[in-house]
């Protein structure tokens, strides 16, 4: 048997990118963690010392931890703790001269070599695949199958995922909009307390939920939506949604362009400021002003 069976992993996201790296380079690309060892008793420690290794700060590493993630390893299943870091980690990423480090989009993942386990669970961690039920996953570890499993192509959400209830549903969109915000819960009843159960329930359980579209898609086309609206305090929160969603600096500025075509210039021109100032807020160079 391998002796070190847990692992520990974390999201670490950045204008709406993440960050991978890999010993060498024809190795499978990893998110930045290490193994917790027999002497090591206290995993959000140990996860918070191999980000300060790798200069990255995380204020409540022990607030992030997100799920328990079961993986193949040739004779048995590896442990693998995964946590989501909250958007205001600060610090400057660096490896060791001979590991690769990358900044990738979610959709890249489609494309890079990787555990296939893995790289479902950091998509459904971004709300672009459905969350899978993790009790056949570990049914499957035990009897030591997961690698003779037929591989399954990863795909946008065709069935809804398995929440048990609508508010469990709604908190999980919640939880990706707001890029694994521990207040937005309160912040959203502290805004309008008389609405944030059907906001919960239906806008996010039941709407944002649906299967047919994945969250990215979803949150370009409310900012489209807003834009045209004018409903700048609203487009300011979603437009960070949607970099926490996975969406490219890019694509956002996009969805804006659409709103230039379909809704008028004035529009546009005057919702691009507060694009500006969410990019500025994340570090995003300032992109250039459109014109009528």
């Amino acid at each position: 048997m391998t002796p070190n069976r847990i692992r520990l992993g974390a999201i670490i996201a950045r204008e709406g990118k993440l960050l991978l790296v890999r010993p060498h380079a024809h190795a499978a690309w990893e998110l930045p963690g290490g193994p917790l060892t027999p002497d090591q008793t206290d995993a959000d420690e140990e996860m918070d010392a191999i980000l300060t290794r790798l200069g990255i700060n995380v204020l409540t590493i022990e607030e992030d931890f997100l799920e328990t993630v079961h993986l193949a390893d040739g004779d048995g299943r590896i442990i693998y703790n995964l946590y989501f870091a909250a958007p205001d980690w600060s610090g400057e990423p660096s490896v060791p001269a001979d590991h690769d480090m990358g900044w990738f989009e979610p959709l890249d993942l489609h494309n890079l070599m990787m555990d296939d386990t893995l790289r479902t669970a950091i998509l459904a961690a971004f709300g672009m695949i459905p969350r899978e039920d993790p009790s056949e996953a570990i049914l499957r570890a035990m009897q030591g199958s997961l690698s003779d499993a037929p591989e399954t192509p990863l795909t946008f959400a065709t069935e809804l995922p398995a929440f048990p209830t609508r508010r469990a549903a709604g908190l999980d969109v919640l939880r990706t909009l707001s890029g694994g915000d521990l207040n937005a819960e309160a912040e959203l009843r502290a805004g309008c307390p008389e609405l944030a159960d059907a906001i919960l329930d239906f806008s996010m359980g039941d709407v944002w939920q649906g299967a047919a579209l994945d969250r990215r898609t979803r949150s370009l086309m409310v900012v489209g939506m807003l834009a045209a609206a004018g409903q700048h305090a609203s487009l300011k929160s979603h437009i960070g949604g949607a970099l926490n969603h996975g969406a490219s600096p890019a694509a956002v500025i996009e969805a804006m362009k659409m709103v230039a075509v379909y809704a008028g210039f004035p529009a546009a021109v005057a919702a691009w400021p507060t694009m500006e100032e969410v990019f500025a807020e994340r570090g995003i160079p300032r992109p250039a002003r459109i014109e009528p």
